[in-house]
């Protein structure tokens, strides 16, 4: 099976999640922990345990995170790493919601080509929002 674990400061995992379940049908491979403002980091890891108790060393995991070198992305990773190990795991950072949805539309693909999906899909959905107006100030 794979996993898709969303991590972040604050609730935008939390609300990421929501936001791919409207859009994708909610799913039991989506676990999702916020690193709450005034949470000890013990606790953001206990919170991380327990999401990630029924991921084995057989299963794959996707891990997405706000930040790279964030607290929750590296306390993420080192509760993986003494659960099933890392062997099955890929971590990206910076997520956002068009990168969740490929992530998922991915999820018979091998990891890395996930992973490269997403970052393709990143770089191709920001972009500014053009509005066409007919010479004047109208919108």
């Amino acid at each position: 099976m794979r996993y898709h674990v969303i991590v972040s400061h604050g609730g935008f995992a939390s609300g990421l999640a929501e936001a791919l379940g409207m859009l994708m049908g909610q799913r039991e491979d989506v676990l999702q922990v916020s690193f709450r403002d005034g949470m000890a980091l013990p606790a953001f890891q206990e919170q991380v345990r327990q999401a990630a108790a029924p991921i084995t060393a057989e299963d794959e995991v996707l891990v997405l995170a706000d930040l790279v070198n964030g607290s929750p992305l590296t306390t993420t990773m080192a509760v993986l790493a003494e659960g099933p190990g890392l062997a099955n795991v890929r971590a990206v950072g910076g997520m956002n919601l068009p990168m969740a949805v490929a992530a998922i539309e991915g999820e018979d693909d091998p990891l890395d080509e996930v992973v490269e999906a997403m970052r393709t899909c990143a770089v191709e959905e920001v972009k500014q929002f053009q509005t066409e107006t007919g010479g004047d100030d109208d919108i």
